[in-house]
């Protein structure tokens, strides 16, 4: 079975659904770093106490979806900006 990634296409979008999207994702991309900055929080206090631990790897290993995230919040950021100056 083959997987492909959902590839968004933000210009075959309207504007409010676009407006909507952004909103969602920005919102997701706060708790999600909120959440990360709790478990690299918890980890480092827990890696001064009891010594390097796996959960160590957690905060690190969620990093990439992060910047996914945030790429995805720029792409839709630059298509509502060209459609405003249009």
């Amino acid at each position: 079975m083959k997987m492909e990634l959902k590839k968004d296409n933000f210009s075959d979008m309207g504007t409010e659904d676009l407006i909507k999207k952004k909103k969602s994702t920005s919102f997701a991309f706060g708790l999600f770093v909120g959440a990360l900055t709790v478990l690299l929080i918890i980890t480092i206090f827990q890696t001064i106490n009891k010594g390097v631990t796996p959960l160590l790897a957690v905060p690190f290993a969620l990093l990439p979806l992060l910047i996914l995230v945030y790429s995805q919040v720029n792409s839709i950021d630059k298509e509502l900006k060209s459609r405003n100056s249009n």
